[in-house]
């Protein structure tokens, strides 16, 4: 074939397709747009559903921008309809909506529905009563949630900015200003996934933390996982990249599939649990996490076992710890001798061995403040 031929045969794929293109953006899944919000009338043909405009939630990134207020009620056709659910997709990556307004007509909400968006609060009517997966994935310049407190189904307890299942005590979606109050029992899959989240205090009621719970939280800082947690599901912290402490506590049996992978700033881990050979432990859960070059503490005893598992195995170098409160040195006592540890750190300084133990008031910070909690501690007063 000649060159000629070559280049036409090309220039006409081309055209086909762009033709091809030019018809699927053409193509809208919506069937009425009322004031710039698209609907999809429902089966029962007297309610409506918010969608996307266009083919795909792609086509709707630069459709939806600023303040976006749904009313409980549209005319179109002659006829009013109910506006009672929020599609699946409906807002994705709308970066440029900065608030959204839900009507109390608003009975469910579907996966996806606010993902990406750039709104700074969100509020949850009384009506709401189903939520999909990952409503509000990636909002980073959320501050605020609030959930009606005449809602059935869910909460926003005690004022933690997020959003809780009432009758289950799961946290389904926070933001970088919640707290996870004492009484939650499970950290809902998808729950804190994209947000930035710097330091949040898992609470010892909880028991589960789901699959992605906290993917992409980039600014983590440090987490510690209590000694009541017995799961933590598949790329909970996947990407946490800031996150240089880890505490597992002493009753997780399961790490999932790449819980802890792409953690490339980690430093410590304290493993808590007496013994990994009673964990259902995937192997690659500190996948890229550069974990050769980071410090495991494991309880004294049973460095040996560690040393012989894998992942743990991979950790270096491997220490033991004595878990008595105070013990500074790890030597299994509380003794003038961690006093003089910490005194020797504050006076000369330096990277030592047990740096994150000698944190014993638990303030963050290593200060006088930490000899008189082991002097309270060796008086009985701690």
């Amino acid at each position: 074939m000649s060159h000629k031929k070559t280049s036409s045969v090309l220039i006409k794929g081309l055209l086909c397709l762009l033709m091809a293109f030019v018809c699927v953006q053409g193509a809208v899944a919506h069937d009425f747009e009322v004031d710039g919000i698209c609907y999809n009338i429902n089966s029962d043909g007297n309610t409506v559903t918010v969608t996307y405009y266009g083919s795909s939630f792609i086509e709707s990134m630069f459709y939806y921008s600023g303040n976006v207020n749904i009313s409980s009620t549209v005319q179109y056709g002659g006829k009013s309809y109910n506006v009672t659910a929020i599609g699946n997709d409906a807002f994705q990556m709308c970066n440029m909506v900065t608030g959204i307004s839900l009507p109390s007509s608003i009975v469910t909400i579907g996966n996806n529905a606010f993902k990406g968006c750039g709104i700074t609060s969100f509020v949850l009517p009384k009506s709401v009563t189903y939520l999909g997966n990952d409503i509000l994935n990636g909002c980073k310049s959320l501050e605020s949630i609030i959930v009606d407190n005449q809602n059935t189904v869910f909460d926003s307890r005690f004022n933690c900015n997020a959003i809780v299942e009432t009758s289950s005590n799961k946290l389904i979606a926070g933001c970088k200003n919640s707290t996870i109050p004492d009484n939650v029992t499970e950290i809902g899959r998808y729950a804190f996934i994209g947000q930035d989240v710097k330091y949040i205090e898992i609470p010892n009621s909880v028991l589960t933390i789901g699959e992605n719970a906290f993917s992409g939280c980039q600014m983590l800082d440090s987490i510690c996982i209590p000694d009541a947690t017995t799961f933590i599901g598949a790329s909970a912290f996947y990407y946490c990249k800031a996150m240089k402490k880890l505490i597992i506590g002493k009753s997780v049996n399961h790490l999932g599939d790449g819980a802890f992978s792409y953690c490339s700033g980690l430093q410590v881990v304290y493993a808590r649990m007496p013994d990994p050979r009673e964990i259902d432990c995937s192997n690659n859960c500190f996948a890229y996490s550069s974990i050769s070059n980071v410090t495991l503490y494991v309880p004294y005893g049973s460095r040996y076992i560690y040393e012989a598992r894998d992942p743990w195995r991979n950790f270096s170098p491997i220490l033991q710890y004595a878990d008595v409160p105070g013990d500074v040195n790890d030597d299994g006592f509380t003794t003038a001798a961690d006093i003089t540890e910490i005194y020797d750190f504050l006076l000369i300084g330096g990277n030592f061995t047990h740096y994150y133990r000698m944190d014993v008031n638990g303030d963050r910070n290593i200060t006088a403040a930490d000899i008189t909690a082991i002097y309270d501690i060796m008086l009985g007063n701690y």
